[in-house]
């Protein structure tokens, strides 16, 4: 029973949090200003997070972890050998949070969401194929490059979002490519 009431508690601080977070910077946010809107009290709110740079940082690393478990198991070779699957992951994870993200896009929060969220994905897939920075760097370089691509191709094309239509596109795109490799 307290997990249950925990996660309420934690959903509704991080629902608070990014609704604040689409209008303005972190820095001018406060505690109370955050837990006033999340209707709990500054004492719940300090049992779960040290401050709210804090929350933030949780709450992005629970959007991330969602996301990287569309990827858990990719390696590059995968990747490579069928694209078409690791496309339709994606574009589907934007299709159905697309309402989260066209609010994101316009918001203070997204050029340092977009950027760790890349990030992030990037050092996941580097990380389950076993590369490192030095023996690696052409692997790292190719994940990093996909990862970035196909990330900003469903950003920027978040108004008027046709999940078929990219989807079509960026294998179309994926097959070009592979014919000049």
């Amino acid at each position: 029973m307290p997990d249950r009431r925990i996660k309420r508690t934690k959903t509704n601080i991080y629902s608070a949090l990014v609704s604040l977070l689409f209008e303005r910077d972190i820095r001018n946010i406060t505690v109370k200003e955050l837990c006033e809107k999340a209707d709990v009290n500054k004492s719940t709110f300090y049992l779960h997070f040290m401050d709210i740079y804090d929350c933030k940082t949780q709450w992005q690393n629970e959007m991330f972890d969602e996301i990287l478990s569309l990827v858990h198991d990719l390696s590059l070779d995968k990747i490579a050998m069928n694209p078409q699957a690791y496309i339709h992951a994606v574009v589907s994870y934007f299709k159905d949070n697309l309402a989260f993200y066209q609010k994101l896009a316009s918001s203070p929060l997204a050029p340092e969401f977009s950027y760790n969220l890349k990030q992030r994905l990037s050092e996941k897939i580097a990380e389950s194929n076993g590369f490192n920075a030095k023996s690696n760097r052409w692997e790292r370089t190719m994940v990093a490059f996909i990862m970035g691509g196909l990330m900003d191709s469903c950003l920027i094309n978040l108004n008027g979002f046709d999940p078929e239509k990219l989807e079509e596109t960026l294998n179309e795109l994926g097959e070009s490519l592979a014919a000049y490799v």
